[in-house]
């Protein structure tokens, strides 16, 4: 078993050279971010966190980490009819930005019940980035030992209401959560709408 080591300043360093190398679809082949062993609720073959049970959008993406975060295929550039070019997750969920959380440095601030809503989009040895800015992609250390993906220095996460791609439902929500748009701004309709 490969041990683990943190990567937190050698991950970001790692995934901005992988993406500026390879232009603007990337793929990341050194892992940034592993799903770290929990006691009692894990897959006895890998150690991993099981996929809870039930229907909702958030159980549909796979292996999860403690903190509920979800590791998707891609991160891509999206288009949004009303707020104009957003990121968006593999499968065109959209992603959000938390107004609590630092930019610089990179920290996310949502912990606890705020996972419930807000899934962390996190970065694995195969994500791939499409049609964004390798210079505003990143990661930050969680507390659970993974890296979450920030655009502009912003962690980024799905919203669980959103139960169908494109929906921006968490646009606004407490005044704190807003669409991310791909230079890690809150996005906002394009000029003349």
């Amino acid at each position: 078993m490969k041990a683990l080591i943190p990567r937190t300043l050698l991950g970001s360093v790692t995934l901005a050279v992988a993406l500026f190398a390879t232009g603007c679809t990337s793929t990341v082949t050194d892992p940034v971010a592993l799903p770290q062993p929990d006691s009692g609720n894990t897959r006895p073959d890998t150690g991993a966190a099981q996929q809870p049970t039930g229907g909702t959008p958030q159980n549909d993406l796979g292996q999860r980490s403690r903190d509920g975060g979800y590791w998707p295929a891609s991160v891509q550039l999206g288009e949004n009819p009303e707020l104009g070019p957003v990121v968006l997750d593999g499968q065109g969920f959209t992603l959000y930005r938390f107004d609590e959380d630092e930019s610089s440095p990179s920290r996310s601030n949502c912990t606890g019940g705020c996972l419930q809503q807000w899934l962390p989009v996190l970065a694995n040895e195969k994500i791939k980035f499409e049609n964004l800015d390798p210079a505003v992609l990143g990661v930050t250390a969680r507390s659970d030992g993974t890296q979450q993906v920030t655009v502009g220095g912003w962690p980024v996460y799905r919203y669980a209401e959103d139960r169908v791609p494109g929906r921006i439902s968490g646009q606004g929500a407490d005044g704190r959560w807003f669409v991310v748009g791909p230079d890690g701004d809150k996005a906002a309709a394009p000029a003349g709408q």
